[in-house]
């Protein structure tokens, strides 16, 4: 018996891979999870900048009334279009859809203000983390010059 003690006492090769092999999918989920927050927080950054940048077009364009409601429509000939073309250059989404739901109320005339809201479905990496989609939105309001 102290003779199979000692040579279990003396073989310890491979320990260090067995613990690794234990440990990597616990850090590689800790690694996902900072992944998938750090984009979720760039997303939310993205769409809030969006709802920025259309509420400050329609605050300096003159017109009756500022509506859109919401569209897919890239471009610049309204805040909607002006918030969507940012989001869709500028989202990280994985292969999915960049497609944001933009929003805009408001009138073209001097002390009015100008809304914009700015929605996006945001998809995870993984299924293992927390659920596959967060809503994102965003709403700015700005003063009509």
């Amino acid at each position: 018996m102290t003779n199979l003690t000692k040579v279990f006492k003396k073989n310890d090769s491979g320990v260090a891979a067995v613990e690794f092999a234990l440990i990597l999918p616990l850090l590689m989920w800790v690694l996902f999870g900072i992944v998938n927050y750090g984009i979720l927080l760039y997303d939310q950054a993205v769409i809030t900048n969006a709802a920025r940048e259309g509420a400050r077009w329609g605050s300096i364009n003159t017109s009756a009334t500022i509506a859109c409601g919401p569209n897919s429509v890239t471009g610049n000939g309204d805040p909607c279009e002006v918030a969507n073309s940012y989001t869709n250059a500028n989202l990280i989404t994985f292969g999915s859809s960049t497609s944001s739901l933009t929003s805009a109320s408001g009138a073209g005339t001097a002390g009015t203000t100008v809304s914009v809201t700015v929605t996006y479905t945001f998809t995870a990496i993984g299924w293992l983390l927390y659920s596959n989609t967060n809503n994102l939105s965003a709403t700015s309001v700005m003063y009509h010059e």
